[in-house]
């Protein structure tokens, strides 16, 4: 058994689902789901992720889409209800590394907000260390942010496997010589290692 283990935290150790609040907002999921698809966009958030100013993102975003402002600033003002709490079965499997005397890590591209969401749910105690992308102004799936990691912490990349939702992460880690898998969900994960 690989002693490292590397998670990404959304939709590896807790949930994201912006249609949590702007389902409700818009009344309707379609109009939601444009809303997320061309306003407050992949792009825009990797502004986020790596670190630029949150309210400032925000603020420029509402003057691009002066319609969508108040939306727009629920992004920021409703962040939390964006994530539904921590993915079933991850922290038993957590426990299960770490009783195994594995060090547990965590690598994600994640806006300061991800504070917020680490103080609320105890799954991000079970980490021995992180790198958190708005920290270093790296993103997934650059390989500067992995190596970031592996050097803080002294650690060897084939010692490690490395899980995340997003296929692009998990080759750019495996280039890298580690151990990739792309996450689906805990019983997933447990059966391929």
């Amino acid at each position: 058994m690989k002693k490292n283990y590397i998670f990404d935290f959304g939709k590896v150790l807790v949930g994201y689902d912006p249609h949590r609040v702007y389902d409700a907002y818009f009344g309707d999921k379609e109009k939601a789901e444009w809303f997320i698809n061309n306003v407050i966009t992949e792009e825009w958030m990797r502004r986020l992720d790596i670190g630029e100013d949150f309210q400032l993102c925000v603020r420029e975003q509402q003057a691009q889409y002066p319609d969508y402002a108040e939306a727009i600033g629920m992004y920021d003002t409703h962040y939390q209800e964006m994530i539904p709490g921590e993915i079933d079965g991850m922290r038993e499997l957590l426990c299960r590394f770490k009783d195994g005397g594995s060090r547990l890590y965590g690598l994600s591209n994640w806006s300061y907000k991800v504070y917020e969401v680490i103080r609320k749910y105890p799954i991000f105690s079970l980490l021995d260390e992180m790198v958190i992308s708005s920290d270093v102004h790296l993103l997934k799936p650059d390989s500067r942010i992995y190596q970031c990691l592996m050097e803080k912490y002294g650690l060897q990349n084939e010692d490690c496997v490395f899980i995340d939702d997003r296929k692009d992460n998990v080759e750019a880690a495996q280039k890298l010589k580690m151990q990739g898998i792309v996450f689906e969900d805990a019983l997933q994960l447990r059966l391929k290692l």
